[in-house]
């Protein structure tokens, strides 16, 4: 598959990356909404991130390889799970995107926007593309199988080889990219935004 066939698979992906943004944009939403009504709400989903806190305790290069691992194994969740009619990417769109809300909702309470910027933009830039792309493909994929199980021609296998490249040869290096940021770089911008 040449460069210019993968640039027009993904610009195939249109519609499925508007409705994975749409999700994900909503849920982030409502899940600041809900965290600035509800601290118990806000609670809950936090929680949910201070069990990882033994990861902090890792020498970086395996808190770099837990957070890539992490990423990669929900990303091809996302992406290959979205053969059950997609349902799976869908509901890790929500979550992430209410996860992201409640985050924000709380480091815009207690440190401000330049926090919020700080801990996530550095890797966020790559990470939270990528993430989204591979649910969009679970999305096509769940379209797909729901268009062969009417009697309509498609080309499932093929479909699902592209996407597998498209997780190896872009996702997992784009995550480990952004894992190295998170890691390394992340932790300096939050220092100074702190300082």
């Amino acid at each position: 598959m040449s460069r210019r066939d993968e640039l027009a698979y993904l610009r195939s992906l249109k519609a499925y990356l508007g409705l994975v943004l749409v999700l994900f944009f909503a849920a982030a939403l409502s899940g600041f909404q809900a965290a600035s009504r509800d601290p118990e709400f806000s609670s809950r989903w936090l929680g949910e991130l201070e069990m990882l806190r033994w990861i902090l305790d890792l020498d970086p290069l395996l808190i770099m390889l837990m957070i890539f691992l992490k990423n990669l194994i929900a990303s091809a969740i996302a992406m290959l799970l979205g053969l059950g009619l997609g349902v799976i990417p869908t509901i890790v769109v929500i979550s992430n995107g209410v996860l992201l809300g409640v985050v924000a909702e709380s480091a815009l309470e207690e440190h401000g926007a330049a926090f919020l910027l700080a801990g996530i933009v550095p890797h966020g830039i790559i990470e939270l593309p990528i993430v989204l792309a591979c649910a969009a493909i679970g999305l096509r994929l769940g379209h797909l199988l729901a268009l062969a199980l009417i009697g309509r021609e498609v080309d499932l296998a093929g479909e699902t080889k592209i996407a597998l490249r498209f997780l190896l040869w872009w996702a997992a290096p784009l995550l480990l990219l952004a894992a190295a940021i998170e890691t390394f770089i992340t932790p300096l911008a939050l220092s100074m935004v702190i300082a």
